[in-house]
């Protein structure tokens, strides 16, 4: 035989080996008797599992003792009873997951287990497993308590119980409470007293507005020695912080706890207030109405008064809590909650408030005694940031009042006058003295500033010079400049909030008279700090105050206006009418106004930006814009920094206090130095 042929017999022999050892080993895998059973035990555990399930989803305890591996054990049945008369359910379902691959004659399951109890809303459920063991080939389930629940002990039982939630709070944009049940009673003790007009004052000193609240504490009459009076609910926060003050005068106790419905503060005193709303002890009226409603209220029971608290009653308290769990079978209350649900979900309600924001307006107005408001405007979106109206104890100005916007309305007439191919640099007249339509206008004080440009007549605050372009523009072209800044469209306002109107000037007196702010134009603080926050981008958007409600529609401005706005702004903070405005190292952009309102009053305004923010802010029946309305926008743009730079941390009331109080944090614990948030001297105009 040649080498040739005995090669190709010699590799015909290994190729049919290889393929006879294969078919070998693929018979012996598939003939193993344990491979083979593999699939059969896994079965017959399944099997085990789905009828032990069954049984005890109806309650036949004899057949899920049958499913047992070894002896049952005593308390088995009582065990599966006690659950089933501390439920009482109207349905019952325990559902198997995946099966574990059996091991050593072991496997487990996870089970879910889902009950309907008779008094919960809806069922309730839990997580447990299985464990099984197989002996002589028969299957049967390892029970112990911890197949009932794994938190189950020997002394325990289960139970429910129903409880009413707390109130949620009403929250900020990053999640900070403006308003929770953390309130603390501060107060006084009248026979630990040295002298009550010692502990009013020290109150007003510690809390500013309440030495009047303490005052009429102490003079209600013959009062008990060893009582405690309460003279106001603050949160607890702003006790401690209180505290460092008040510990000084004999007779004030430290914080105490109200009672249960009783305890609901805002962050701090008069936070946001307008907005957020307070819970207080109902009227007369108020408990009426409740039992008209079939609610059985006692005289003493706490309401929401308005605001928010108000309006979202329903969301923030909800239905009770059903909560099933495990307790002492002695009794007593849950030791461990398996479940809880609710008939109706009590939530939080999120507002678009930004804390640092609403502290810098809270600080701006701190003292003042005009009726007045400031709103902040996020640029971006319309995001409502801050918002605060005094006096505390009176309407909400800032979203509800109507006013005549004043010169700050220029800004419109100015972004049309831009629309139609006006320039900053254009130069025009400014006369003391006009006639337009048969309408007399003239400047603040009669100046007479000759031909100057347009942006310095905007920065100076021309009246004849707007009157005349107003006329010019028309009323179409003013009424579309108008409607880009919102003037039609309302504010996303949970509680209802008036926005702008702009009525079509009936002739060109009024037309004239509109273009400067005056004639039948309307505005609402919280829209005219909308109105100047759309220079920031050069987009105005709808302004919201709940985070869920926005962003809403949005407007553009005039191609290539909203640059120039911007220069005509900061020209009026540093060197028109909005000079006491200004502030070292910041570029604040504003614009003054002076509204003649009905009855002679003249409204103060001013509307600015900064770092993308739009603000705007109201003295009521202030005088001057330039002179009252524009030293406060300079007040809270200082405040502003320090709280968008993060140099102080706008939940502490210590260090958050305004600059220039006596409880603002030295320099080095969280605030800036007096220096270096330097106001520049107001200046006429």
């Amino acid at each position: 035989m040649r080498l040739r042929e005995v090669l190709a017999l010699l590799v015909g022999l290994a190729v049919v080996g290889g393929l006879g050892y294969l078919g070998y080993e693929w018979l012996l895998a598939t003939t193993d008797p344990d491979a083979a059973d593999e699939q059969d035990v896994a079965q017959g555990a399944r099997e085990v599992v789905e009828i032990y399930l069954d049984a005890w989803a109806a309650g036949d305890t004899a057949t899920m003792a049958d499913q047992l591996s070894g002896e049952v054990p005593e308390d088995f049945e009582r065990r599966h009873e006690q659950l089933v008369e501390a439920l009482a359910p109207t349905r019952f379902a325990a559902t198997a997951g995946e099966l574990t691959a059996p091991s050593d004659g072991r496997a487990t399951v996870p089970v879910t287990v889902e009950v309907a109890p008779a008094d919960a809303p809806r069922p309730v459920q839990w997580e447990t497993t299985l464990q099984l063991s197989r002996n002589r080939g028969v299957w049967g389930v390892d029970w112990s308590l911890s197949t009932l629940h794994p938190e189950l002990r020997p002394s325990w039982e289960f139970a429910t119980e129903t409880e009413e939630v707390a109130r949620r709070p009403i929250l900020a944009a990053d999640g900070t409470a403006l308003a929770s049940d953390d309130g603390r009673w501060l107060g006084f003790v009248p026979g630990a007293m040295e002298d009550p007009d010692q502990v009013a004052a020290a109150f007003e000193r510690a809390l500013p507005g309440t030495g009047a609240l303490a005052e009429r504490e102490l003079n209600r009459g013959e009062l008990v020695d060893d009582w405690f009076y309460p003279v106001v609910v603050v949160s607890a926060a702003r006790a401690e912080a209180a505290w460092t003050t008040l510990r000084r005068t004999p007779g004030i106790a430290e914080p105490r706890d109200p009672p249960e419905g009783q305890r609901r503060a805002l962050m701090d005193l008069g936070f946001a207030r307008h907005l957020v709303g307070v819970i207080a002890e109902a009227t007369a009226e108020q408990l009426e109405e409740l039992a008209e409603e079939g609610i059985d209220a006692p005289v003493g029971t706490f309401v929401p008064q308005f605001g928010l608290e108000a309006a979202f009653d329903e969301q923030l308290t909800g239905s009770e809590v059903f909560r099933v769990g495990l307790r002492e079978a002695s009794g007593g209350p849950l030791t461990h909650t398996i479940d809880e649900v609710q008939a109706e979900e009590s939530t939080p309600v999120q507002t678009t408030v930004d804390v640092g924001v609403q502290r810098a307006v809270e600080n701006a107005l701190a003292g003042l005694e005009e009726p007045a408001a400031i709103v902040v405007v996020d640029g971006n979106d319309g995001a409502v940031l801050g918002t605060a109206s005094r006096p505390l104890f009176d309407f909400d100005r800032a979203r509800t009042g109507r006013y005549p916007p004043g010169s700050t309305f220029k800004l419109v007439t100015l972004e049309a006058a831009l629309a139609t191919g006006y320039d900053l640099d254009d130069e025009v007249a400014c006369p003391a003295r006009v006639v337009v339509g048969g309408l007399a206008v003239t400047n603040a004080g009669d100046r007479d500033l000759g031909t100057i440009t347009l942006g310095e007549a905007f920065a100076e605050s021309c009246n004849t010079t707007f009157a005349l372009l107003g006329a010019e523009l028309g009323s179409d072209t003013l009424t579309e400049a108008a409607e880009r800044f919102g003037f039609d469209v309302e504010p996303l306002h949970p509680l209802g909030a008036f926005g702008g109107s702009f009525p079509a000037p009936a002739d060109t007196a009024e037309l004239a008279a509109a273009s400067f702010g005056q004639a039948r134009v309307e505005a609402s603080v919280l829209h005219l700090a909308a109105m100047v926050a759309a220079v920031t981008d050069g987009v105005w958007h709808q302004p919201y105050v709940l985070a869920e409600d926005g962003p809403g529609t949005s407007r553009p401005l005039a191609t290539g206006a909203a640059d120039r706005l911007r220069t005509a702004l900061e020209l009026t903070v540093t060197d028109g009418t909005g000079t006491a405005a200004a502030v070292d190292d910041a570029e604040v952009g504003g614009k003054t106004g002076t509204a003649q309102a009905s009855g002679g009053v003249t409204h103060a305004w001013f509307v600015g930006t900064y770092r993308g923010l739009g603000f705007a802010i109201l003295i009521e029946d202030g005088g001057a814009g330039g002179e009252v309305a524009a030293p406060l926008a300079g007040r809270l743009v200082a405040e502003l920094r320090r709280f968008l730079d993060d140099e102080v941390d706008p939940t502490d009331p210590l260090a958050a206090a305004p600059i220039g109080s006596e409880v603002t944090a030295e320099p080095g614990e969280g605030s800036a130095p007096e220096e270096e948030l330097e106001v520049r001297p107001e200046d006429d105009g």
